[in-house]
Parts: C-alpha cells; sequence; structure tokens
C-alpha cells in the first residue's frame, strides 16, 4: 500500500506543478479575452433652441451635443425641468418649468457626471403681454360686431401692475376667479386705493393659460375683452400673473387712462 500511496503523491505533485506552471508561465484565458470597459464620457452641449422663454414654463427647448446616454435629471438653474427625453446621444429634449424672469444654466446629469452648459434666458411675462397687446393694436380689427381702428401703443404702469400681480396672486392662493375680491372690492378700487387716479379704466382677468401668447389670443377672440384691448380711451398697461388653484395659472390685466 505505501508504493500506491507514494505513487499516487507522485503523481498529485505532478499534476499541482503542471498547474502552478501553467499559471505562472500564461495569462489565464478569461483575461486574454475581455473587452475593456469603456469609460463613460462627460456630455457636452454644442446649441440650445430656443434659448428663450417666459416664466409660465412650457418651453420644448431641443439640445444638440453628445454624450445624452442614461440621461438622469435635467435642471434650469435649481428647478428640475418638468420632462426630459434622449431621443439619440447627440439629442435632448427638456421642458422648462415654472421660473423666475432671468438666466438659467442648463445641466445635464448622467452617469459621467453632471454637465452646466449653455443658458436659458427667461423674460417676465407682463412685458411679453404687452408686447402682444400692442402689435394687436397695431392693426385695425373687429371684435364682435364693432369695428375698432388701430390704436396707439400703450405704456407700462408700475402701480397698475401691482394691482393686477395681487389681485392674479389672491384668486391663485384662495382658488376663485373674480374681477371682485374676497372683500367685494372691484377692479377701480382695488386702483383707487393703490393711488392710482383715472378718467377711464378696464379690466380683463383669465385663467388657465400657460403662456403669454395664449392668453391675449384668447382674450382677442372674446368680443367683450377684446374692446378693451383695442380701445384708444386707455394708454397704460399693468399685467399680473400667478401660478396655483383649480385652473394652474391666474392673469390679469389693469387699463387706465389716468389723471
Amino acid at each position: 500500500m505505501h508504493p500506491f500511496r507514494t505513487m499516487r503523491a507522485s503523481a498529485l505533485s505532478v499534476l499541482t506543478l503542471a498547474l502552478a506552471t501553467g499559471l505562472t508561465g500564461q495569462a489565464p484565458a478569461y483575461a486574454d479575452s475581455a473587452t475593456p470597459v469603456a469609460t463613460p464620457q462627460p456630455s457636452t452641449v454644442t446649441r440650445i433652441s430656443p434659448v428663450k422663454g417666459f416664466e409660465t414654463g412650457g418651453t420644448e427647448v431641443i439640445v444638440t451635443g453628445t454624450g445624452f446616454v442614461g440621461v438622469s435629471a435635467v435642471a434650469f438653474g435649481t428647478e428640475p425641468a418638468a420632462g426630459f427625453a434622449a431621443s439619440s446621444p447627440t439629442r435632448l429634449v427638456a421642458v422648462t418649468p415654472a421660473l423666475r424672469a432671468g438666466v438659467h444654466t442648463i445641466a445635464i446629469t448622467t452617469p459621467a457626471g453632471t454637465t452646466v452648459a449653455a443658458t436659458f434666458t427667461v423674460g417676465a411675462v407682463g412685458a411679453e403681454v404687452l408686447r402682444l397687446v400692442n402689435k394687436a393694436r397695431a392693426t385695425a380689427r373687429k371684435c364682435g360686431s364693432s369695428r375698432y381702428k388701430a390704436a396707439k401703443p400703450l405704456r407700462w404702469d408700475g402701480t397698475l401692475a401691482k394691482v393686477a400681480k395681487a389681485h392674479s396672486k389672491d384668486m391663485a392662493d384662495h382658488d376663485y376667479f373674480s374681477h371682485y375680491s374676497r372683500n367685494g372690492a372691484s377692479p377701480f378700487q382695488r386702483m383707487k386705493r393703490a393711488g392710482y387716479r383715472y378718467d377711464f379704466a378696464g379690466e380683463n382677468i383669465a385663467a388657465g393659460f400657460f403662456s403669454p401668447a395664449s392668453v391675449v389670443k384668447a382674450w382677442l377672440k372674446s368680443t367683450g375683452h377684446c374692446k378693451i384691448i383695442m380701445s384708444r380711451r386707455y394708454v397704460e398697461l399693468g399685467v399680473g400673473y400667478a401660478t396655483g388653484g383649480t385652473y394652474g395659472t391666474y392673469w390679469t390685466q389693469d387699463f387706465g387712462n389716468p389723471r
């Protein structure tokens, strides 16, 4: 039995030696055939379109660049995008959230990290509503059965803007829709209380519209609202906008002709 054990021991010794030689003299097959894993590259931004929007949000921004793979987040400044989707590694579409007026950087997060590049400029909705109203007034039009000639452009008034903003915010915060405040105050009482003295005054309100263009378009299609916009009696305008309530957005236009 000893020779058997000796021979077995000798055979094991040879086998072990052979394996040891194979491990030290040749790289394992799995190492030779392995494919190196590519390191994720940070995304880059070469272009965005459009480059401007408004406080209301909802603008679809097309971002062109590279590395849009595994995108997990897109932000405008400190606010996350309302939605985003990468259709390819070089094209991304992001929807702007409601933002403050100003310039906001666009940040894109992928497995390679966060890239902050490009800027998106947010304009005040009041200024855009004023521009669109003046564009409408520059052309003769029909409001219902009444025809109106082109009218001079309105100028911005800070007091009317404060009155309009306060009313929009009150409607949004307390979820109602009316020309009359919760305390029963009319638009004209609100203007007088703010110190605005006038010979003529008027007000348009709206709710549920998510861009200056859509709300002005709706006002122009409504006979009563259109008449106020086109009236030559008014020379000043203030605009207020707020979010909240059942409708999501609340708009107020206050028109005046000061004494």
